[in-house]
């Protein structure tokens, strides 16, 4: 049987408040990995990631089809933060992004995408990533602006879609791999906003089977480099 490692590691870094949320844990006949990121000038943004977090978790207890579960998590927390907004004063606008991974026993792996928390697909070879959803994106997209130029883009966190927004309408990207001999990380912007992927997989290689260490050097060197966000890295290694 395949075997999945994984650590976490989850900092308010220079922040007051912890607006991120995760979960790594094996449920029924799958591995559940996810990271949601509360988004940052939005009221209560701790309390959409959480939801979005819940509502995951719920989706995937029994879960048949990993895909068809991964969706139903996105839109029921799409429409709890929508829910509780409505209900609750303070919490008026709150949103959340959400990058999750159903892994089963074979090491195959689904991810979903929702805004700009993202999974990394690490191997000897390369690496390869989600692409966000993010005005920025578009305009790469448009060829207005070139990836490079994109890096340090005023626009950078400005999101096309994020659950709980209603200007948003929610489309997740999925994406399929297999996790054999293979790291996958999961990280809010906190940590890709600041080390480029290729230094990302320079410091997951170099560390190997220590992800704990891999975790701890990543914040890190976010931080080094000018992170001022919450961080949260889940990451994960597959072999058979």
């Amino acid at each position: 049987m395949a075997n999945l490692q994984f650590s976490v590691l989850s900092d308010k870094c220079l922040r007051d408040i912890n607006e991120d949320a995760y979960c790594a844990e094996r449920m029924g006949n799958y591995y559940i990995l996810a990271v949601a990121d509360g988004l940052g000038g939005h009221a209560a943004g701790e309390v959409a990631s959480a939801i979005a977090i819940s509502a995951l978790k719920d989706a995937m207890r029994d879960c048949d089809s990993p895909k068809i579960a991964l969706e139903n998590g996105v839109l029921t927390s799409d429409e709890q933060i929508h829910a509780q907004s409505e209900q609750y004063e303070e919490r008026r606008g709150m949103a959340t992004t959400l990058i999750a991974a159903c892994v089963d026993d074979d090491l195959n792996c689904t991810v979903i995408n929702v805004g700009d928390s993202r999974a990394h697909i690490i191997t000897a070879e390369g690496i390869k990533t989600t692409k966000d959803h993010s005005l920025v994106n578009k305009l790469i997209d448009a060829g207005e602006i070139t990836p490079e130029e994109a890096w340090q883009h005023p626009l950078l966190n400005v999101l096309s879609q994020a659950l709980g927004d209603r200007q948003s309408v929610i489309k997740p990207d999925f994406y399929e791999m297999n996790l054999r001999d293979t790291f996958l990380l999961l990280s809010s912007d906190g940590l890709h906003d600041y080390i480029r992927k290729e230094r990302i997989r320079e410091i997951v290689l170099a560390n190997g089977e220590d992800m704990e260490k891999s975790c701890k050097d990543l914040v890190e060197e976010a931080l080094s480099s000018g992170s001022a966000d919450n961080i949260t890295v889940v990451l994960a290694h597959g072999r058979m």
